[in-house]
């Protein structure tokens, strides 16, 4: 692929590409991203319990991002061979997949066997390992340099978002003046964090535990650094989701192993699964469910550790569907401290390796459950694995599912698997 670059040598974004529109790429309102609230389930938000700004009118529902580039980041799987499951990471195993990611790390263009480029090297690097880099809101993307071997995590802007992130004044008054009442343009930041070293995401449980640390470490970095240059540009009410997609039937699309977040600037509300977390903690007041539970008399229990509690949920969203939670009182991912986060790498490496073990689908997501910036909310801060699989109609036309594993008899499973391990 040839280079487009400007005047001064630099790459000349594409339209969205990092989430930069500006007039050299801005061609159609109707291809800019949109976030566009359901009217047939969201529900004005016209209470100030949650501490919300009162610039805007805030919402509560079911929203859908639709944002074309999405369709357009590379796929990074050769053909449908997912993984082996060898613990070598020779190059004949890497060279089983398409890691557009490594001529970041490497700062070199790299081929694949039939002699084609993967991806250009550019890139927007906000965190390496916990040392901040570029602005969050930068709009220049750079021609990636080798990143020393001693880095064990980057995190970077997303090329393909689903969000804009910088826009030029003039552009976004000509698109807020043309597009409809009924949609919105969405903004935020959409971030990405790889391992310096190339681990296929289908051996997550083979990712050395320092590396996994290091790519919370960077995560947490990158996400305060979003949200401190947020804060200075006048967003506040901003709802953060990480989250981990491992595996092609759960949503990933590079082979890499990699975390990402999203960090919503509308200022426009928030999603009914999170308003019903957050009235549920409300209503709970002092006494939090998850600092006082038992989880089902411990039998629910799949380890318990000075800094987290593991464990399968009693209403389970999948068959061994597991929650975890940081056993301090904490909000945010952002709010954890080394040692619980060393201790999370170590315990959801086990834990991946556990279900391997008994076979559960190696198609996962991992999603942290966090109070947004800017919310006045007493929330305990928890995390899911939910396992890939098929569900059914009704399933999907309510918030309901029906699960054939009793959650106590699953959670023995995952125990015996891990005694068997450690």
């Amino acid at each position: 692929m040839i280079d487009e670059k400007n005047k001064e040598g630099q790459y000349k974004p594409k339209f969205m590409e990092w989430g930069i529109i500006s007039k050299d790429n801005f061609n159609d309102i109707y291809e800019v991203p949109i976030k566009r609230w359901d009217p047939l389930s969201t529900i004005s938000i016209t209470t100030d319990e949650f501490g919300l700004h009162k610039k805007l009118k805030r919402y509560y529902g079911h929203y859908s991002y639709l944002s074309p580039i999405r369709g357009k980041r590379p796929q990074g799987y050769k053909a449908i061979q997912e993984a082996s499951k060898r613990s070598d990471l020779s190059k004949e195993h890497i060279d089983a997949f398409n890691d557009v990611f490594t001529t970041i790390t490497e700062g070199k263009l790299i081929y694949d066997t039939n002699g084609n480029q993967i991806g250009d090297g550019y890139s927007m690097i906000i965190t390496q390992d916990e040392e901040k880099r570029e602005n969050p809101f930068s709009d220049t993307p750079h021609k990636a340099e080798r990143i020393p071997t001693s880095c064990k995590a980057l995190t970077l802007i997303n090329r393909y978002p689903a969000m804009a992130r910088v826009i030029e004044p003039d552009i976004l008054n000509y698109i807020q003046e043309r597009l409809p009442s009924h949609l919105k343009l969405a903004t935020g930041i959409n971030l990405l964090t790889i391992s310096r070293d190339f681990y296929p995401s289908s051996n997550f449980e083979l990712m050395p535990e320092n590396i996994l640390t290091g790519i919370f470490l960077s995560m947490k970095e990158a996400i305060l650094y979003c949200i401190l240059e947020a804060i200075e540009r006048d967003y506040y009410d901003i709802p953060v989701n990480p989250f981990f997609n491992i595996g092609t039937k759960v949503g990933g699309s590079q082979p890499r192993i990699h975390s990402q977040t999203y960090i919503d600037l509308n200022g426009d509300g928030h999603g009914s699964r999170l308003e019903l977390f957050l009235k549920a903690f409300k209503e709970m007041g002092e006494n939090c469910h998850l600092c006082e539970t038992s989880h089902g008399d411990s039998d629910r229990i799949i380890i318990s550790t000075q800094f987290w509690t593991f464990y399968t949920t009693g209403s389970p969203v999948r068959n061994y569907h597991i929650r975890f939670h940081p056993n301090e009182h904490i909000r945010r991912f952002t709010h954890l401290k080394v040692n619980q986060i060393k201790d999370l790498a170590k315990n959801l490496r086990n834990i991946f390796l556990a279900l391997d073990n008994i076979g559960i689908d190696t198609n996962r997501n991992i999603l942290f459950n966090c109070c947004p910036y800017g919310y006045d909310a007493d929330f305990h801060m928890f995390g899911d694995i939910i396992p890939h699989e098929v569900i059914g109609g009704a399933e999907m036309a309510d918030d309901m599912r029906v699960a054939r594993k009793l959650p106590h008899m699953a959670a023995a499973e995952i125990r015996g698997s891990l005694e068997e391990i450690l």
